[in-house]
């Protein structure tokens, strides 16, 4: 099989049209106006078919995605482009939703690793659908994304991608490896990476120092509290840790973390309100009568030595 890629309301004054111009112009992370990212390859009757799929209006502002945007965003070479995206900003909510319109084609990514993996490019208060006339596995869908916000003079930091691409691809290898151990979920996974970036952004924007123990230390009592540490691999959890130090030194996080603190808290909430009964499933196989009394001594000492890390590195 070939690879292929996936790829209002009225103002009271003019003096406030200008005032929500001037701040939807500083936030360089939002999307302007409605896109559609299509995929190149399409032929006319394909195309017709996606943009009914996507809901595509006309008139709307359209990019054709290549195999040579997809090298030089990602650095990843497919056979032909079918698969296409539609973006809209969010005019009053924050952070970023995605529907996937043809499920049945999409066979490795999920919508929570794409949220994950665009909060992490730098995409900002967006939602986004996408679809594929054919099945595909779709670790390329945001890279249309990429080239609507350079084309529209918003170009998003090139290792920023990098990191969001290989963080959609980690996270999708983690739960392929793991999706068939009991109580472990996807959502679970993702949810837990979303409070892992709220917490380095809170982290960095309350001046604290950031550096590989802090980082860590995040990643670790965060899959402990949800008992993912003891279905994850320690390769695995090593992965994630690097992964978080890449957030944790990003171009977005640093250029405003209290906003990216926004885009992660969101995501969380969301998946929490979506996804609630598959998180608990999980939690409820680390109690008292699963784990034994030597590791249960080792979960305290530990969340002991963060609470007393985080505490000392606030006074930094």
């Amino acid at each position: 099989m070939y690879k292929k890629l996936l790829i209002s309301g009225l103002t009271a004054s003019l003096l406030m049209v200008g005032v929500a111009q001037n701040t939807y112009a500083a936030n360089e992370f939002k999307p302007k106006e409605e896109i559609f990212l299509q995929g190149a390859d399409l032929n006319e009757n394909q195309l017709e078919a996606t943009k009914d799929k996507l809901g595509v209006s006309n008139g709307v502002t359209t990019y054709q995605v290549t195999n040579t945007d997809v090298i030089r965003f990602t650095g990843t070479e497919y056979d032909y482009i079918h698969s296409s995206a539609l973006i809209k900003p969010k005019r009053f909510g924050r952070g970023v939703d995605v529907k996937i319109e043809t499920p049945e084609n999409i066979t490795r990514i999920t919508k929570e690793q794409y949220m994950n993996a665009a909060i992490t490019s730098g995409i900002q208060d967006a939602t986004i659908r996408i679809a594929s006339i054919d099945q595909v596995t779709g670790e390329g869908a945001l890279t249309g994304i990429y080239k609507a916000y350079e084309a529209q003079g918003n170009a998003l930091n090139s290792e920023d991608i990098q990191n969001a691409h290989t963080e959609l691809n980690e996270l999708a290898r983690i739960s392929e490896n793991n999706s068939e151990k009991e109580g472990y979920s996807d959502e679970a996974l993702n949810e837990a990476i979303a409070d892992m970036k709220a917490q380095i952004a809170e982290a960095k924007a309350s001046d604290q120092q950031i550096n590989e123990l802090t980082v860590n230390n995040i990643v670790n009592q965060t899959l402990n509290v949800r008992g993912l540490d003891n279905v994850l691999s320690n390769n695995e959890i090593a992965v994630i840790q690097n992964m978080m130090m890449n957030v944790a030194q990003s171009d977005v996080l640093n250029q405003d973390p209290e906003a990216y603190q926004k885009q992660a808290n969101e995501l969380k909430d969301t998946i929490q309100k979506t996804a609630g009964d598959k998180l608990e499933a999980l939690k409820s196989l680390d109690n008292e009568e699963t784990r034994n009394f030597l590791q249960r001594l080792w979960d305290e000492f530990v969340s002991l030595v963060t609470r007393i890390w985080h505490w000392l590195v606030s006074f930094v």
